[in-house]
């Protein structure tokens, strides 16, 4: 092709399978050069929630998400974005418009030197100076981002080089376009000791972490835990790495859910009691695994990731293996029944059954409260019973993340929830979730977010009224920071600077061209979400919940009072 610099571009980004563009239309001979009738372009409000979106779409599609930004302060309005994509192990490719080179060093206006700004964020940053190397630095940006541990990538792309008339070959390196791309495996002796170690174990824990989801290591872990009768316990990010229903899963663990009418308690239990566990896919961070207290010195520790540097990162590791989790256990899986290894006759001895059995009292009163301000565990509740397999929950971070969690269940194995639990930066669902739609449009998409989150993103209701997309929002609005609140609280014995004055965000999505109501009466709920998932665009419920309700966080507890259930 004989072509711009920036229409190479374009059609290297559309060989490689690229629907949508999420960003400023910068840089402007790549978008100029767009075939709308293949790639829709997403104009955003803010960069950051373009990186977001971009986020949200790869996850729902397993290929690499695309935005884009201006030189200078766009550049940097897109850093919370890659960050989070960073650290959840998301490839994201960001496209930066830069000066031209001619004006290098002679600060223009908005200059910014966008490798150093960048490179924190991101596995790697490629500049495009050679007009004729445009297509093959595009290539490697994808395989960057999807080998390894998938992340982000940064194209700067100065304005010059992307106008010039080059030659170029704009197609694609098909085992780059999606996620995990290259997959490798751990040697042997490490397959074969991991058998024997589980076979001999008496309470073995498998912790599938969010590396199982990604690598779609779904049947594998599930023949792995009924030939050993071992529970699955998940991250956060892991969750739905096994479907909840089955007798086998023990749910999120960590600190985030094992608190009051957490579901986390069962997990923590069986972490706390095992004897072998084997890690998959996890990066083993501080909220999981109990602030690192969990599993106990002494455990035997398996830990199977695809990146080297996280293996044995903050606990003693008895076997370190080092591989893709799906193609491993399948290697694992070939040894064992090769060896006749298995362990069916243990069971669980009862003991899951018992926690789940003492979790489910407990929940019970608030999850099915009729009180007013409303429980957030009632709002959880009802919105489990209008989601099914099709369904992706979409959570922003902090307190609807731990009610999330610990209530929703996966009703199949897969990807269910999205959580932005690299960095937990609230102000995140929103876009992440008008990705997800846009990626994939047959799914329904239900956003969670707190009022303080929203406050970050509600902008983006217009984004989402232009281009249709077809999302419901409840806002969770106790008119309060409401971790902080009640981490200062606990912690200094008071809360200053707080609560947010009384909006209904039903009003603010009206005026942005989006549909919505308010829901005081948990009683209105289940209608509330009816008329919700039937909007044919997007649609905010203003959901208002009691401000002294606390996620399931350990140490939170904030019992709901005795005589205020119903």
């Amino acid at each position: 092709m004989h072509a711009t610099a920036g229409r190479i571009l374009y059609e290297t980004l559309k060989a490689h399978g690229v629907t949508c563009l999420f960003g400023m239309e910068d840089p402007i001979h790549v978008f100029h050069a767009v075939d709308r009738a293949v790639t829709k372009v997403v104009t955003v409000r803010d960069e950051k929630h373009g990186a977001i979106m971009a986020h949200g779409y790869a996850q729902a599609t397993g290929r690499p998400g695309v935005c884009a930004s201006t030189s200078g302060p766009g550049a940097t309005n897109l850093i919370t974005g890659l960050l989070e994509a960073l650290q959840s192990s998301v490839p994201v490719i960001a496209l930066v418009q830069d000066h031209p080179l001619k004006l290098k060093g002679r600060h223009a206006g908005s200059a910014l030197d966008h490798a150093a700004a960048l490179t924190p964020f991101v596995k790697a940053v490629i500049r495009i100076d050679y007009p004729e190397r445009t297509a093959e630095l595009v290539r490697s940006a994808f395989r960057i981002a999807t080998t390894g541990r998938p992340g982000p990538v940064a194209l700067i792309c100065p304005s010059d080089v992307m106008a010039t008339e080059t030659d170029g070959d704009p197609h694609a390196d098909a085992a780059y376009a999606h996620f995990p791309a290259i997959r490798s495996r751990a040697d042997a002796a490490s397959v074969a000791r991991a058998a024997e170690l589980l076979a001999k174990a008496e309470r073995p824990l498998i912790v599938a972490g969010g590396g199982s989801v990604a690598s779609g290591a779904f049947a594998e872990i599930a023949e792995l835990a009924e030939r050993f009768a071992a529970p699955v316990a998940t991250t956060m990010t892991g969750k739905g790495a096994i479907a909840d229903d089955h007798p086998l899963s023990a749910g999120v663990l960590g600190t985030t859910t094992g608190g009051l009418y957490g579901r986390g308690k069962v997990s923590n239990a069986l972490l706390t009691e095992a004897d072998v566990v084997m890690v998959l896919g996890s990066r083993t961070g501080q909220i999981c695994y109990s602030n690192w207290t969990l599993p106990k010195p002494g455990t035997t520790l398996i830990h199977l990731d695809v990146d080297p540097v996280e293996v044995g990162r903050n606990f003693h590791t008895d076997l370190p293996m080092i591989g893709d989790v799906r193609d491993t256990l399948r290697d694992l899986l070939a040894h064992c029944r090769a060896a006749g290894l298995e362990r069916t006759d243990r069971g669980n001895g009862g003991r899951m059954a018992e926690l789940k059995e003492a979790w489910a009292r407990e929940i019970a009163p608030v999850a099915t409260s009729d009180r007013q301000p409303m429980r957030p565990e009632r709002v959880f509740a009802e919105i489990g019973r209008v989601s099914d397999a099709s369904t992706l929950i979409v959570t922003d971070a902090s307190y609807v993340t731990g009610w999330a969690m610990s209530q929703l269940d996966t009703t199949t194995a897969g990807r269910f929830i999205l959580s932005p639990r690299g960095t937990a930066g609230i102000g995140w669902s929103l876009p992440a979730a008008m990705g997800a739609k846009l990626a994939d449009p047959a799914r329904s998409v239900i956003c969670v977010s707190g009022d303080g989150g929203f406050g970050y993103v509600m902008n983006e209701l217009e984004t989402a009224a232009r281009y249709g997309v077809k999302v419901l929002v409840v806002v969770f609005n106790n008119s309060t920071l409401g971790f902080q609140r009640h981490w200062e609280e606990l912690a200094m014995g008071s809360y200053i600077e707080c609560d947010f004055m009384e909006v209904d965000y039903s009003e603010v999505a009206r005026a942005l061209k989006c549909s919505g109501e308010s829901v005081s009466n948990p009683a209105d709920l289940a209608g509330a979400l009816a008329r919700g998932l039937a909007c044919p665009g997007p649609y905010v419920i203003n959901a208002v919940i009691d401000p002294e309700a606390a996620a399931p966080i350990m140490g939170f507890d904030k019992p709901i009072p005795a005589d205020a259930t119903h």
